[in-house]
């Protein structure tokens, strides 16, 4: 993984290196949290390592990497409401871009496409954003279009307003049903500025905007110390040790759901060599899935992890 993504993200850099090498990388990813730039160097990262012809290393100078290092690759594409345009709307994701984008998945490629869509302008940047800009350049990755004078492109997230409902509608049998080596991946801020119907059928990672991301899982370990064995008698602990992370910390119940698959995305490196427990582990990892759905449901915090503790018991 990018040495600077691994370094501020070990989480989400030791997750989706895992899913990519095991060949179990969702097909629909929604990143969000504030730092567009970072959300989109970070989609620009797992395209790479998706099309990489030899090793994935980060200094990698295969075509591929080449291509999507300079934003050139003609299976990885931006979608937003300036890239990747042929129709006149100026405001909006068009039903004629996603016609487009459907149009290439009929045929086979010999490449991963990637679909990374985000709000996006061309706009002088604040002092903020212009930091946030330093460091996506320093992830060594090219924005899709040159700026203009002092004005550079700028990725937003995006939204019900300029990713319609009838837009992604039309997607939906594609993402529900997608061909192999297809990934969408959607920028945004929060996962309810989508529509559910997306959300659902995606698999959601918050993109924390902080300079160092620690993940503390020491509790797991207390829990989980004879996995795949699981006491029921602690289940309500474990729960309750969940909710107080949560409330401690003041991070969204779903960032907790993140920590608990990085705990165990490190448990299937450590134990890579015994199949039926990796299988497992999987299998477990795709059931915190359904907690982040229970979140979006807006089902109590407390029952979502309740149930899911109950869940490691069964």
């Amino acid at each position: 993984m990018n040495e600077v993504l691994n370094k501020k993200y070990p989480y989400l850099s030791n997750f989706f290196e895992t899913a990519i090498s095991q060949e179990r990388l969702f097909h629909s990813i929604i990143l969000y949290g504030s730092n567009q730039y970072i959300q989109y160097a970070l989609a620009l990262e797992l395209a790479r390592q998706l099309n990489c012809l030899e090793d994935k290393r980060p200094d990698c100078d295969c075509q591929n990497c080449r291509w999507i290092k300079t934003n050139k690759h003609p299976a990885v594409m931006t979608i937003s409401k300036i890239d990747n345009k042929s129709d006149d709307s100026k405001t909006v994701i068009s039903e004629e871009q996603i016609n487009m984008v459907l149009d290439t998945l009929v045929n086979s490629s010999d490449y991963h496409r990637v679909f990374i869509f985000c709000d996006a302008e061309i706009k002088k940047l604040s002092e903020d954003e212009n930091k946030e800009y330093q460091e996506f350049i320093s992830t060594g990755f090219n924005t899709p279009q040159e700026g203009k004078e002092d004005k550079l492109w700028y990725p937003e997230g995006i939204n019900n307003t300029c990713f319609t409902s009838v837009a992604a509608n039309s997607m939906l049998k594609s993402i529900e049903e997608p061909s192999s080596h297809i990934t969408f991946i959607f920028l945004t801020n929060n996962k309810d500025d989508l529509i559910s119907t997306i959300v659902s059928r995606s698999q959601a990672f918050y993109v924390a905007d902080t300079k160092n991301t620690y993940y503390t899982t020491d509790f797991f370990k207390k829990y989980f110390a004879n996995y795949p064995e699981f006491k029921r008698s602690d289940a309500l602990d474990f729960a309750q040790a969940l909710l107080l992370y949560r409330n401690n910390n003041n991070v969204e119940a779903s960032y907790v759901i993140d920590c608990l698959q990085y705990y165990l995305t490190e448990l299937i490196k450590a134990n890579s060599d015994n199949k039926i427990l990796v299988n497992k582990i999987y299998k477990d990892i795709k059931r915190t899935e359904l907690s982040k759905k229970m979140l979006n449901a807006y089902i109590k915090e407390q029952t979502v992890f309740e149930d899911l503790a109950f869940y490691f018991t069964e």
